[in-house]
């Protein structure tokens, strides 16, 4: 789709940094700084800064969606940004001059003459918006205007159009200075941070009120020899069903609200699919143990077409289970054991608010021969207090946003915990050890996930979050290929231990967008690692990161340190090192470096490195990882949510 404007040339680009230069150099020459602007590029070319996926779905065209593009003097890209108002917040923030420059025009879709309407407080429109100057514009601020993710300034490019609307739809209209002195509410990573100890409390009481399923009075006491599913079929609904000890035939439909509770009861499948089947809400099982169950990890008939993201909703959500509960909200499942299974332990689809605590599933030993400990597409969740070990994933969600897992242990898969399309979620005080790919992956553009307190050791990748606006903190990566990998953008991490990891953090993201600070660095190969891109400042103001190697006893005074660069990466394995760093010709190339756009890229630098470690407690509980192994952090909790 091509929107008003003509794409960017390199060499105008090149002009337009040019002049800027020129400029600032003591203002030596006068140079026609609007002969050199660049023209606006159609959206599509820029490094967007967006919503989450969920968001993006709820936009029928990207018309409905005021943006922004600012173009840097020191930066090859051009940044997209979804809301003017996240443009604003972003544009004067002295980091992101620093990584990029100056910002040399920035321009905004103004709507005059698009027949703007306004559906439920989103934008329509008959026809695409033009580019315009954001200077040159006029901004409508609260109006009933909005996106799904809240409200939104709509700019015009005539004043009497803008006037025109605020008469319609309420707001007052301003120019661009004044714009740029308004304090908006936007995406924050902090305020994700805030959100973690409600998210806590909103978990506990969904756990209580799932408790509550276990209060149903008995109506009958099965032993082995009744049939099982005929006395399922005919409880009263509300009431409670016993089993007594012993294996029971299966598989089993439950399609009334009940409670099954089973005394060392086991329910047999005949491999020929799921063997515990949850049609009905407010189910609880207490107590089960599952076998029997059918191999398939997916339905081949219910994948159609080529789409990925079909084959996903359609298919790994369809496989056998040992529970699965289709269609069935509020299912609380406790003290459940799965001892084998090569598809899911526990399938979740279309059943938001389930609870499942304290179950334990054991999959494949080869990952590819299995599926999931727990699949749940579509169905929001608290997980807890459970145990999943080897298969493919432990916990795999997909589209279920507002999940809570915490204080789990996951041993000897391909991923511990998979998120897909899954936003506003809570990783917390989880343990991880021996994943092939990784102990956490966020994967497909998310916003606004919390990664907190979870120790993982001895995988390929430790943490590895996509998205943007998260927050990753207090977690320990111990003992592996890649400790944390900080691939979000606009998010932020914070007081996270990486220690004795081959490398200890790594960015890949082109949008150097996120805040990294109050971390420890400790015995790692190589304590940090960056793609190309622009210069990545990891601080927050004047508090840096702890650098094992970066303070020498004879250099007491901080300086800058940079984790990438040959000589400073080194300091920590070798106090030769040291003379070559302060060396004059080491100086001289550090400040080339620091000032210099062409030899930047691909580089991180701490301007405030601490001479102390941050997270003395975290940095105990890693040494004792290395030590003992990953059981030394399971046995770190002196409280659980256990229920």
């Amino acid at each position: 789709m091509e929107f008003a404007g003509r794409r960017l040339r390199n060499d105008r680009l090149a002009v337009g940094v040019l002049v800027v230069c020129l400029l600032g150099a003591a203002g030596l020459f006068v140079v026609d700084v609007e002969a050199t602007v660049p023209d606006p590029v159609a959206f599509e070319d820029t490094r967007s800064i967006g919503f989450a996926s969920e968001d993006s779905a709820a936009i029928d065209s990207e018309a409905s969606v005021p943006r922004a593009q600012v173009f840097y003097s020191q930066y090859q890209y051009v940044i997209g940004y979804y809301g003017i108002e996240t443009a604003v917040d972003a544009i004067d923030d002295p980091a992101r001059q620093q990584q990029f420059g100056y910002p040399l025009v920035t321009y905004v879709t103004t709507y005059d003459n698009t027949g703007i309407a306004l559906d439920d407080g989103l934008i329509e429109t008959d026809q695409w918006p033009d580019w315009e100057r954001a200077e040159t514009a006029f901004y409508v601020v609260d109006s009933a205007a909005e996106t799904p993710a809240g409200p939104v300034a709509v700019p015009f490019a005539d004043q009497q159009a803008a006037a025109d609307f605020a008469d319609a739809h309420g707001g007052t209209v301003m120019g661009w200075a004044e714009l740029r002195e308004q304090s908006f509410e936007v995406d924050d990573a902090a305020v994700v941070r805030q959100q973690v100890d409600t998210q806590q409390a909103d978990a506990d009481q969904r756990v209580e009120n799932a408790r509550e399923l276990l209060d149903r009075p008995v109506s009958r006491t099965l032993t082995p020899d009744d049939d099982l599913q005929a006395e399922l079929d005919s409880a009263p609904e509300g009431s409670t069903v016993v089993l007594e000890p012993g294996t029971y035939d299966g598989p089993i439909e439950i399609n009334n609200s009940l409670t099954l509770r089973a005394h060392d009861a086991t329910v047999v499948g005949d491999r020929e699919g799921s063997t515990v089947r949850v049609n009905a809400a407010d189910v609880a099982i207490e107590g089960l143990i599952v076998e029997g169950i059918g191999n398939e990890s997916r339905d081949p008939d219910a994948a159609t077409g080529d789409e990925w993201d079909a084959n996903i909703e359609l298919g790994y959500g369809h496989g056998d289970a040992g529970i699965a509960a289709v269609g069935a909200s509020g299912v609380y499942l406790t003290e459940v054991t799965v001892p084998y299974t090569e598809a899911n332990g526990i399938l979740l689809r279309d059943s938001p608010d389930a609870v499942v605590t304290n179950v334990t599933v054991q999959g494949a030993a080869d990952w590819r021969d299995g599926f999931m400990g727990v699949m749940a597409m579509r169905s929001p969740a608290v997980i807890q207090d459970s145990a999943f070990s080897d298969g493919r994933d432990g916990i795999y969600l997909h589209r279920s946003g507002e999940t809570v897992i915490r204080n789990n242990a996951f041993r000897d898969g391909r991923y511990g915990i998979h998120l897909m399309h899954t936003s506003d979620s809570l990783i917390a005080d989880n343990t991880f050890a021996d994943h092939e790919f990784s102990g956490i992956t966020i994967m497909t553009s998310p916003a606004r996930n919390a990664v907190v307190d979870n120790v993982v050791s001895n995988s390929s990748n430790g943490i590895s979050t996509a998205g943007s606006h998260s927050y990753i903190a207090r977690n320990v990566a111990v003992d592996n290929r890649v400790g944390i990998t900080t691939t979000a953008v606009s998010s932020l991490y914070e007081h996270n231990v990486v220690a004795n990891n081959t490398n200890g953090m790594r960015t890949g993201s082109v949008l150097a967008t996120s805040t990294v600070h109050s971390n420890d660095f400790v015995d790692n190969d190589n304590h940090a690692g960056a793609s190309a891109g622009p210069l990545r400042v990891w601080a927050d103001g004047q508090q840096g990161n702890y650098w094992q190697g970066a303070y020498g006893t004879d250099r007491p005074e901080p300086r800058p340190y940079l984790p990438t660069d040959v000589v400073d990466g080194q300091l920590h394995r070798s106090s030769v090192h040291y003379t070559v760093a302060e060396s004059p010709v080491n100086r001289g190339l550090r400040t080339l470096q620091g000032s210099t756009p062409g030899l930047r890229s691909g580089n991180i630098i701490d301007p405030s490195p601490q001479p102390t470690p941050q997270n003395p407690d975290r940095l105990d509980l890693a040494e004792r990882v290395v030590a003992e192994g990953i059981d030394a952090a399971d046995n770190r909790h002196s409280t659980t949510h256990h229920d």
